[in-house]
């Protein structure tokens, strides 16, 4: 993801094994394992078909400890279960924060004594195997290197890079998405836009990506626009999990941009990441497009998706924003940003964010004024 650059990014394409589908779970009946841990999240109730699944083997079910994105000190609970059962496998079964947080306990479980910086595991790396479940479209986290937490000294998210704590499987199994409200499964999916988007025009330069990204963004923009239509039995969720997919590995390969590094920050005050990136993508597309090779950029990709100018997506956007009632947040964020314009560590904290390395344009205080401005 960002460390380290250069060759991976450019070059390496590494994936996990993907099992997609109706009733995909059920893939997992002959899986090589003896003992497995699932850490889930409170709306999970799939018990029954995860004994089925892995029958004749000891599974012992874990809530997860932590609420929204994870703290480490929140993580001790589930952490000390782990140190209990000693699991071969463990199974993340939810959203981006169930799943990033799964990721940080397998590493503590097995590195006691990892330390934030490092980018390399001693050894030969993990015993334990890691299948991600996700259950929503868009965060990205079942195929990031990344593993997203929040720092409780300074109220901001920070990140754990390291390849290796990519899962070796991962279950898109559309029973989860396709029993959502269609609000949030658009809510989700804008996340997974914000991906697709920033990672398209990133300055990290991966021609593979680029013709992913095209693709990705041609699938999501046809499939919300049959769910916003209400046209239910034309959208293929399946599909929609696969442009998720796509976005994230693209994100993982080319970095996300300003929309992320602002939005990092917006967690603490109240705002999920899906609805802070769906909120600020508008400015900062209209903020990198007067660099002209990115407004060129931006064309091609819109063109590619049926949107024949810049304003034509912007005001499909807005359709989204307004559907998923993300919109009704914007006069409250506004409100909000403009208090921040004086404060100076807020300001740090976006220029200094992993996240927006990716950015076209640099993010300068000049950049951040005119981006809160502009929304």
């Amino acid at each position: 993801m960002w460390q380290p650059q250069g060759f991976y990014n450019q070059y390496v394409l590494r994936t996990p094994v993907i099992l997609s589908g109706k009733e995909s779970l059920r893939g997992l009946y002959n899986y090589p394992c003896a003992r497995i841990a699932v850490i889930h999240g409170s709306s999970f109730t799939d018990f029954e078909l995860i004994k089925n699944t892995f029958a004749k083997r000891e599974v012992r079910f874990i809530p997860r400890s932590w609420h929204n994105e994870p703290t480490l000190d929140e993580l001790s609970a589930t952490l000390r279960e782990l140190e209990e059962l000693r699991p071969d496998t463990i199974v993340a079964v939810g959203g981006g924060s169930v799943i990033d947080g799964a990721k940080i306990c397998r590493l503590y479980y097995e590195f006691p004594y990892f330390r934030q910086g490092q980018n390399r595991l001693s050894g030969d790396g993990f015993t334990t195997k890691f299948i991600a479940v996700p259950t929503t479209i868009g965060s990205g986290a079942e195929v990031s290197s990344a593993a997203v937490f929040t720092d409780t000294s300074n109220k901001s998210k920070d990140m754990i890079v390291l390849h290796e704590l990519l899962p070796e499987v991962v279950v898109y199994d559309d029973r989860y998405v396709r029993n959502s409200p269609k609000r949030l499964i658009v809510s989700c999916a804008l996340d997974a836009m914000g991906h697709i988007l920033e990672g398209y025009v990133s300055n990290i330069e991966n021609g593979y990506m680029d013709v992913l990204a095209e693709m990705a963004f041609l699938i999501l923009s046809n499939q919300l626009t049959n769910c916003i239509a209400d046209e239910k039995e034309r959208t293929d969720y399946s599909r929609l999990q696969y442009a998720g997919f796509l976005g994230g590995l693209i994100q993982n390969h080319c970095i996300v941009g300003a929309t992320h590094a602002v939005a990092h920050q917006l967690t603490s005050y109240g705002y999920s990441h899906s609805e802070a990136v769906a909120l600020l993508l508008g400015a900062v597309i209209k903020l990198n497009a007067r660099q002209s090779s990115t407004y060129e950029k931006y064309l091609n990709i819109f063109r590619r998706g049926g949107f024949n100018t810049i304003d034509e997506f912007l005001f499909f956007l807005d359709r989204l924003n307004e559907f998923s009632g993300i919109a009704g947040r914007r006069i409250d964020l506004i409100k909000l940003l403009h208090n921040q314009l004086e404060d100076n560590d807020f300001f740090s904290k976006i220029r200094n964010d992993r996240g927006g390395r990716g950015n076209p344009v640099a993010i300068t205080d000049d950049y951040i004024c005119e981006l809160v401005r502009s929304i």
